[in-house]
């Protein structure tokens, strides 16, 4: 009943809307001719340091910032919106009807302003980390690849997962509306970023196959989400235990309903045959 339960709820809460949002932005982004600007940027960026030294920083301000922040927002669309099915759950329910759709755009205003300057902070990362590597693309791997292991065991990762599944108290009237939805925004963005970081660096330290590692990184993000809080510790068991609940949950809620239509169909038929 229980299974039943929450396939009902895949189905008619905020699933269906953010796995839309999330398809518009892969959609975007296979669309777009420059769906590997990040990536290339970065790269361009290490190339001109270390040929230039840091005058290259001056040409590189020509490269288009505001495309480039642009890319940085498909990028969010795209791996970001089946990670926020709870904080929305929680404005829905502890907002008034009235003001849904403003604590909605708040959080996700002050949501975005947080990964906006984890972009900037990513992109200096991932520049830093090809100047390093230089054409050693093995050496970028050993350097990014036991560092997002690493970090995936340590105990502040921990801590920031289960700090995504905290509920703040949303005022139902005035100001403070604002001010907790922001607020709300702000410190659930501020803990994903803590959270989520190595899988939204490795996809711009890729250039070919770009989008194949933000998928991959957009599942497994997904998935480690869909755990509840944890004790926090080392732990060392990677990879996690994948747990794959949204095509369960369609299943178990969808099935019962095709097996009665059939039911019903194949009734309609039977009656309009002619007895012998």
């Amino acid at each position: 009943m229980a299974v039943s339960h929450n396939g009902h709820a895949w189905l008619h809460g905020p699933w269906p809307w953010l796995a839309t949002a999330s398809l518009a932005g892969w959609a975007a982004l296979l669309a777009a001719p420059t769906q590997s600007a990040l990536p290339a940027f970065c790269g361009s960026i290490a190339d001109l340091l270390s040929g230039l030294g840091w005058r290259g920083l001056t040409q590189a301000l020509v490269l288009d910032p505001l495309g480039l922040w642009q890319a940085w927002l498909l990028m969010l669309l795209a791996m970001m919106p089946l990670l926020l099915a709870e904080p929305l759950l929680t404005l829905w329910h502890r907002s008034l009807p009235r003001r849904r759709p403003l604590a909605i755009l708040v959080f996700l205003a002050g949501y975005v302003a947080v990964w906006s300057i984890a972009g900037l902070v990513l992109t200096l990362l991932s520049i830093g980390l090809k100047l390093l590597a230089g054409d050693r693309l093995w050496l970028l791997a050993t350097l990014a690849l036991p560092a997002t292991l690493l970090w995936q065991a340590a105990p502040l990762k921990q801590i920031a997962l289960n700090r995504c599944h905290n509920a703040p108290r949303i005022s139902a009237f005035g100001w403070p509306v604002v001010r907790d939805c922001l607020g709300y925004g702000i410190s659930n963005g501020g803990w994903c970023v803590l959270s989520c970081w190595p899988a939204m660096l490795l996809p711009m330290l890729v250039q070919q196959g770009h989008l194949l590692v933000m998928l991959l990184a957009m599942l497994w993000l997904v998935s480690e989400r869909q755990r509840m809080a944890r004790a926090v510790r080392w732990r060392m068991s990677l990879p996690p235990r994948w747990r794959w609940p949204l095509p369960q949950r369609l299943a178990v809620a969808g099935l019962p309903r095709l097996a009665k239509y059939l039911s019903s169909r194949c009734k309609s038929l039977a009656s309009r045959v002619p007895a012998r």
